[in-house]
């Protein structure tokens, strides 16, 4: 079994900071959206500012999330994540053609496959993006043990 991310929605706090893009929805399949990210060195280029420095990005949708849970998923699902990523950059973000797009989608859904293997399922997990040395960002990622929330007496 291979892991992936799903947005976590803990109260409405990423619908006010996302008004750019949009929050995502509770368990939204989410990438780390290093594809999508401003060149920090030069600071944001959107307004209202995106936070694309400490967000994943909805892998259907413009869509962010702040939190992320890794699951376990078949690897099936894979191909899925990467067919819906090519298509959402095909139609919505005019990829210049579907090769373009696939590519893309591609190094970006292995990338998230390989980060969320350094986890264990189950755990949240943050990013934080900075800039980097020659103009590459820099992430580092934080991790957080589940709430099980309802499931401590008081």
């Amino acid at each position: 079994m291979k892991k992936f991310l799903k947005a976590i929605r803990l109260d409405n706090s990423d619908a006010d900071l996302y008004k750019q893009s949009g929050a995502c929805d509770e368990n939204e399949w989410v990438c780390s959206g290093g594809f999508a990210v401003c060149d920090l060195s030069q600071g944001y280029r959107c307004a209202p500012r995106c936070y694309c420095d400490g967000s994943f990005i909805s892998i259907s949708s413009r869509s962010r999330c702040t939190i992320a849970e890794v699951v376990e998923v078949e690897d099936g699902d894979i191909e899925i994540f990467k067919d819906t990523l090519a298509q959402y950059l095909m139609f919505e973000w005019k990829a210049p053609d579907y090769k373009t797009a696939r590519n893309v989608a591609c190094e970006e859904i292995d990338y998230t496959t390989e980060l969320c293997e350094t986890f264990s399922s189950e755990v949240w997990i943050t990013v934080t993006r900075t800039p980097g040395n020659d103009g590459a960002i820099d992430e580092k990622y934080d991790q957080y043990q589940r709430l099980q929330i309802g499931a401590h007496k008081i």
